[in-house]
């Protein structure tokens, strides 16, 4: 199939409700983004439009992070969620960020691609205090925290 990595323009409200709706049915949490932490939102597409994943960079707690990944439930295992991580990757280096991190939900997709798990004593309290609150927390995810020298 041939799939194409898309920026979503920061102002398009339809498509991050799309989004929104994507996440759902992907059976993901969806957290609206900051708009003022928001770098860069992705999607990619079939040669239908129709979404097959989606992602974003944007900055918490002052550390620039990968957000955000979903990937659709009968494409994952397909590198869609490795292919949504790189045009983020590629976008956070254009921007000159040295480190980035990840809450991940699928640790081991993030390892594939050089991220490394870490304690981070400032970042990850703050993290997990907003993982409390997810319907997800525990019962089926239970993230780890990552991080990824860029540069």
């Amino acid at each position: 199939m041939n799939w194409r990595v898309e920026t979503v323009p920061l102002n398009d409200e339809a498509a991050f409700e799309e989004i929104k709706e994507f996440c759902t049915e992907a059976g993901l949490p969806f957290f609206p983004p900051v708009m003022n932490n928001l770098h860069t939102q992705f999607v990619i597409r079939d040669a239908d439009g129709r979404l097959g994943a989606a992602g974003r960079l944007e900055t918490n707690y002052d550390h620039p992070m990968v957000e955000e990944i979903a990937v659709r439930k009968d494409l994952r295992r397909k590198g869609l969620g490795k292919k949504i991580v790189d045009a983020i990757l590629n976008q956070a280096r254009a921007e000159g960020i040295e480190t980035i991190w990840v809450m991940a939900r699928a640790p081991e997709l993030f390892m594939s691609i050089g991220f490394e798990p870490t304690d981070d004593e400032d970042l990850l309290p703050k993290l997990k205090e907003e993982c409390r609150v997810c319907r997800d927390h525990i019962t089926v995810c239970n993230p780890i925290l990552m991080k990824k020298k860029l540069l």
